[in-house]
């Protein structure tokens, strides 16, 4: 028998934040498939399971259930894609986008950008499912959103707008970018940060920062730069050494107050992946594996990103 749940109720019912369970799901951890609305389905065996390990009773009993042969017809869709006048969508990431979406507009007064040179959620998905890529990818909407889900968030059918956008981000030429992230893509790839901020330029800064606050507030502190086997790897934005490097003493003040145990890579630090927000997968892979291997090299347990 399945078990039917929202996720905003479930992460009620443990004490934790709804993104809590959310990543347990993206990572597998709860094995879950998403259901009708913004419903999800699980063998009631791992929900008792999941009550055992936080030491809880189900609220609920087998009556609640749903049978396993409805998720498993929640997993196969037989929905063609959408042809419209010989055009068939590359964009829309679930062709039966086309029934879910009601337009009812949920999303629109969700958005906090809605209405701006004529941008509407609903707009998108139809446009999407419509087979008109073309528009899509040449307008200005996908570089005005902010990807900050609450279209999403609060639709009821459960359409993945946050993941079209950036489907739509993806498909455009990279030159077309708008020139700010596009350079700062490059500029990562080439020169490890988004800034191009050289290597000794960022090692000497650190030291000068690290030199400072010992005499001003915290006595023996040494920015710890390259240290193997520290606790925590910490990442940074790039704009804060470029444009507000006294800000990184804030955050250094609590870690040297609590006695962590830290340090910062003196190479591929930058700590924002402009790949993931303009849709490039294989930037963003690349400067993930970065993080990784600074993770791996210094033999860190915990990563600290900034945003």
């Amino acid at each position: 028998m399945m078990y039917e749940f929202k996720v905003s109720d479930l992460a009620e019912e443990f004490g934790v934040h709804r993104n809590t369970i959310r990543n347990w799901i993206n990572a597998g951890t709860l094995s879950a498939k998403e259901g009708p609305g913004r419903k999800y389905l699980m063998k009631f065996h791992d929900y008792q399971k999941l009550c055992e390990k936080f030491g809880r009773e189900p609220h609920v009993g087998p009556a609640n259930n749903v049978s396993e042969k409805a998720l498993g017809a929640l997993e196969v869709s037989d929905v063609a894609p959408m042809e419209v006048n010989g055009q068939k969508s590359q964009i829309a990431l679930d062709p039966a986008w086309a029934d879910a979406c009601l337009t009812c507009g949920t999303c629109a007064s969700a958005c906090p950008i809605s209405g701006i040179d004529g941008l509407d959620p609903r707009k998108i998905v139809r446009m999407a499912v419509l087979g008109m890529d073309e528009e899509l990818v040449a307008s200005n909407w996908p570089w005005k959103c902010t990807m900050c889900g609450k279209c999403e968030e609060s639709c009821p059918a459960n359409i993945q707008i946050t993941a079209l956008m950036r489907k739509i981000r993806g498909s455009r030429k990279r030159t077309l970018v708008p020139g700010p992230i596009h350079k700062g893509v490059t500029m990562c790839l080439e020169r490890g940060n988004n800034l191009g901020i050289p290597k000794d330029d960022f090692v000497f800064l650190c030291e000068d920062l690290g030199q400072e606050l010992a005499e001003e507030s915290c006595p023996g502190f040494k920015t710890p730069i390259d240290v193997h086997g520290a606790r925590v790897l910490v990442t940074i934005n790039s704009k804060e050494p470029f444009g507000e490097p006294d800000d990184m003493k804030w955050w250094w003040k609590i870690f040297y107050a609590a006695g962590e145990s830290w340090t910062i890579s003196s190479e591929y630090w930058e700590g924002v992946n402009w790949g993931l927000f303009s849709g490039d997968d294989e930037a963003m892979k690349t400067v993930v594996g970065r993080i990784v291997d600074n993770m791996r090299r210094l033999n860190c347990k915990v990563l600290l990103l900034p945003e």
